[in-house]
């Protein structure tokens, strides 16, 4: 009797240790993974929708220039308890449908989830939302790979200035400033991380362009690539190879979802916590 207890006690434990390590594995770990698609349209449409409703005046309006007389626009979300405790800064890079001046509509989806009441109760955090009058990267062919690649434009670097002028007036606490975009925002967010890697403790990258010819800098820093893998807009194949040529360095996590396009990348498998969650536990040395 007591040999059949040991045995179901050791099963049972075994049980509990491989569901701890999938979840933990899930949240925590590099490398790639496919996620399957989810019939989960109805679901999807409310949590989007749940988003989307949160206003766009619960930013506040900014005004920057930078040395070479670049002017951005921008919105920012500041927690409650910004005066108290030092806080991470997100900041979100829009695509480039958000071009512009108006100062509203790079406030996407990104920037409102990390906005919103839930989030801000787990995860509070600054939300920087520039905006750009022009393309913040390029693309061009890496012929090299064969490949398309990013290239940072000087939008992006006076937005690294303004992050810089935030980061004097604001209770950030430096070693967790991100960098996360959809588009050519994702690329931006790949390309800040070459362009300033000192100051970048993570980033995500959804649906964008990589950029090659600076591997080994990006490569030190937590990248998060989210890529439909029948994207033809931004090709999948740049992320795909960028995650083969950074993979070995085990900074790097790289999601294919299955059977999803550029414009309905956004799924139910990323839009809870899992951003954050995955985001805020990089933090810089």
């Amino acid at each position: 009797m007591s040999f059949r207890l040991n045995r179901y006690f050791y099963l049972l434990i075994a049980v509990l240790l491989l569901t701890a390590s999938a979840c933990s594995n899930r949240i925590s770990t590099f490398g790639r993974t496919k996620i399957a698609q989810k019939s989960d349209s109805l679901q999807l449409k409310e949590r989007i929708s749940a988003i989307k409703s949160f206003e766009v005046k619960s930013f506040e309006k900014g005004l920057f220039k930078d040395t070479s007389d670049i002017t951005l626009t921008y919105r920012l979300f500041k927690p409650l308890n910004a005066k108290q405790v030092k806080l991470p800064l997100v900041v979100v890079f829009h695509g480039s449908n958000a071009i512009g001046t108006d100062n509203l509509n790079q406030v996407g989806i990104l920037a409102k989830l990390f906005a919103m009441d839930k989030t801000q109760t787990k995860y509070p955090a600054y939300v920087l939302a520039p905006q750009f009058p022009s393309r913040s990267s390029n693309y061009t062919l890496d012929k090299k790979r064969n490949l398309l690649t990013s290239v940072p434009q000087p939008v992006l670097i006076a937005a690294l200035a303004l992050i810089d002028s935030l980061k004097t007036s604001l209770n950030i606490d430096y070693k967790r400033v991100y960098g996360i975009g959809f588009s050519m925002g994702g690329s931006s967010a790949v390309n800040v991380l070459a362009l300033k890697p000192n100051l970048f403790a993570a980033g995500i990258s959804i649906s964008g362009i990589p950029q090659f010819d600076n591997i080994e800098t990006i490569s030190e820093i937590p990248l998060w690539l989210i890529h439909g893998n029948i994207d033809t807009e931004n090709p999948f194949s740049s992320d795909e190879q960028f995650y083969k040529e950074l993979s070995s360095k085990n900074r790097i996590r790289f999601w294919e979802l299955d059977q999803l396009s550029h414009n309905d990348i956004f799924s139910m498998s990323f839009l809870g916590e899992e951003l954050p969650n995955w985001l805020f536990k990089n933090k810089l040395k």
